[in-house]
């Protein structure tokens, strides 16, 4: 029997909390103190030599499942598939894992576990070794200090066990005394302290009593202002715009939720590869202390292609091309290609952020685009300037001006003229989204609300109507990491003229892969007397999925959508609502998932088809 070396009992110090129970020999590696003969054999290739064994791990009343951990923690486990030379070898294998379990053990709280080790011998066969461990009681956390170095006043400071997250009479955790030493230093920080840091942990543990007593040793350093910003790195980025996004002002007390909010605006700038963001290493002679910020610039110009299928409206390719820092200050100008079967299209868009205020983003848009659809063909072009303001955290508001100009050919329209219309908007918005993942979001809800009011000219009568649009998801995992449930919504209304006088592109529609999936596109609703879409003056949606991943890249997508469009100011939810459902595949990739999905209209009239594919990047919604 192999015993484990006693367990000191006398004053523990603080470098017990550093958990080693996943540090050791990598497979393959000899233990320590094998002969240069072992190592050989061991190491040479295809060589049969060896000492087989194979582990098993008991733990006596295992309080909280300790097993499947200790044998995660193990080498002798981890190994089996890779035996040392000689027994001697196995032999220190095993006391390597004892000690290591020792260690482990005293990470969850138990400081008085007795482990022990056989191994029995069964030649032919692999010798067999069963490792044996009582864990003991728990100990509990009984006493939690600071001890203030250089501090001649510590009234203020932070003191006993809630400051660092700790509670009397909880289990011992090393974990738990770790984070509680993050968690003071940072408190310290945010209290105008840039200099503070824990600089020791002395623990003593008490076998008689099964307790155990911490006191962090912290040198608290001076409260401090923000002094200058100091910055290096730049290249072809202006230090002004940096200067832009500091949310402090030289003078204010020191806050290190200031720098992380700095640190968070420039990484979102997408501008630069790295950024070191620190406080000096002194507080100056006037009480404030400089920040010293140096960074590397990344690539500012992006090119990304895309394709895209649906039977609907056939195959299609986009290409994008991005400039972050156009003229040095982080302006993002981005031009959109689309071209696609029944639709091209050129985008070009341009983005300032922090214009007049920190919060805010002047934007500008201008596109020309050709569509030849079931309810309308021909060409639009448009521009619009606006801008955007960060309000709240999650919330964006943002309205501007928008002139339109298109001549299409309305398939409600039996002459098939093509019909002129001028017209200007002010579209209005407020988006929230508090998911985690703009492509591929396993949490948190998004809602977005829109107005727009349009005047103008259709065919040279004058038109004014308004649009209003309310759309909004919900994300819950529900099985982390296996299961994610998604659903939508979408509730739309037109008012203030006849459809009669409102351009086909502007009218409501439902049907299709982001919308009503089984359908074709924009089918949902009011038919002419060929089958094609009319459009109305309501729509409502809604759809459901269940995200389901098989392995780490592949998953599967059972969903069901509704919808229904109304020629009605507000949707009559007395008439038929369109049903579709299907099932997608998603093959998940280090930019976003792949989508593709098979659907199948569940009450269909004469005209729809029996399913219909979409296949592009992102989730559905």
């Amino acid at each position: 029997m192999i015993k484990a070396r006693p367990a000191t009992r006398a004053l523990v110090a603080a470098a017990f909390v550093a958990l080693l129970a996943r540090s050791g020999l990598a497979a393959g590696d000899p233990e320590p103190g094998t002969s240069e003969a072992e190592k050989a054999a061991v190491n040479r290739p295809g060589s049969g030599a060896g000492f087989p064994y194979r582990v098993t791990i008991t733990v006596a009343n295992d309080p909280e499942d300790l097993t499947p951990w200790l044998r995660e923690v193990s080498q002798l486990a981890a190994l089996e598939g890779d035996p040392p030379f000689t027994r001697m070898g196995l032999e220190r294998r095993i006391q390597s894992d004892l000690d290591r379990f020792h260690k482990a053990l005293r990470s969850r709280g138990y400081y008085d576990a007795d482990l022990s080790a056989d191994v029995r011998d069964s030649a032919p066969g692999p010798a067999m070794v069963e490792v044996r461990a009582d864990p003991g009681p728990v100990y509990q956390v009984a006493k939690v200090a600071m001890d203030y170095r250089g501090a001649s006043d510590v009234d203020g400071l932070p003191q006993g066990a809630d400051a660092v997250g700790l509670k009397l009479g909880q289990t011992a955790r090393a974990d738990d005394v770790l984070a509680g030493e993050k968690r003071l230093s940072e408190d310290l920080r945010k209290s105008a302290r840039p200099l503070a840091k824990v600089v020791d942990k002395v623990v003593v543990v008490d076998h008689a009593g099964r307790t155990m007593e911490v006191t962090y040793v912290v040198e608290p350093g001076p409260v401090a202002d923000f002094g200058a910003l100091r910055v290096s790195g730049l290249d072809r980025v202006k230090e002004s715009f940096v200067r832009k996004m500091v949310p402090w002002r030289e003078g204010e007390a020191y806050d290190e939720d200031q720098l992380r909010a700095l640190r968070k605006r420039l990484s979102d700038s997408r501008l630069f590869a790295t950024v070191h963001l620190t406080p000096a290493a002194e507080v100056g002679a006037d009480g404030r202390i400089p920040i010293d910020l140096t960074v590397s610039e990344g690539a500012h110009r992006t090119i990304s292609a895309g394709v895209s299928y649906a039977t609907d409206t056939g195959a299609g390719a986009t290409l994008r091309w991005e400039h972050r820092n156009l003229l040095g200050a982080g302006e993002k100008f981005r031009a959109d290609v689309v071209a696609a079967q029944k639709e091209q299209s050129l985008d070009l868009t341009f983005r300032k952020p922090y214009f007049l205020d920190p919060r805010q983003t002047l934007t500008m848009n201008a596109s020309v685009s050709r569509e030849d659809g079931e309810a309308y063909s021909g060409e639009v072009g448009e521009l619009g300037m606006g801008l955007e303001r960060e309000v709240w955290e999650h919330w964006r508001l943002s309205g501007g001006l928008a002139f339109e100009y298109g001549q299409l050919v309305w398939e409600a329209d039996p002459s098939d003229a093509r019909r002129r219309h001028m017209l200007a908007g002010v579209p209005l918005s407020a988006i929230r989204d508090g998911t985690d993942d703009l492509l591929d979001p396993t949490t948190g809800t998004r809602l977005a609300l829109a107005a727009t009011p349009f005047a103008g000219q259709v065919d040279g009568a004058g038109t004014t109507f308004l649009v209003l649009e309310t759309t909004g998801s919900a994300y819950y995992p529900a099985i982390e990491n296996r299961l994610v449930l998604a659903g939508r919504a979408r509730l739309a209304s037109l008012t203030g003229a006849d459809l009669t006088n409102v351009p086909p592109n502007h009218r409501l529609f439902a049907g299709g892969g982001g919308s009503v999936r089984g359908y074709g596109h924009n089918l949902i609703g009011p038919l002419n007397g060929d089958d094609d879409p009319t459009g109305g003056r309501s729509a409502a949606e809604i759809g459901v999925e269940a995200r389901i991943k098989i392995t780490e890249t592949i998953g599967i997508v059972p969903f069901l959508d509704g919808g229904l469009v109304t020629t009605e100011s507000w949707p009559s939810f007395s008439e038929d609502i369109r049903w579709g459902a299907g099932l997608g595949v998603r093959y998940h990739t280090s930019f976003g998932p792949l989508r593709a999905d098979v659907a199948m209209p569940l009450n269909p009239r004469g005209s729809d088809d029996s399913f219909q594919v979409y296949i592009s990047l992102g989730q559905a919604f």
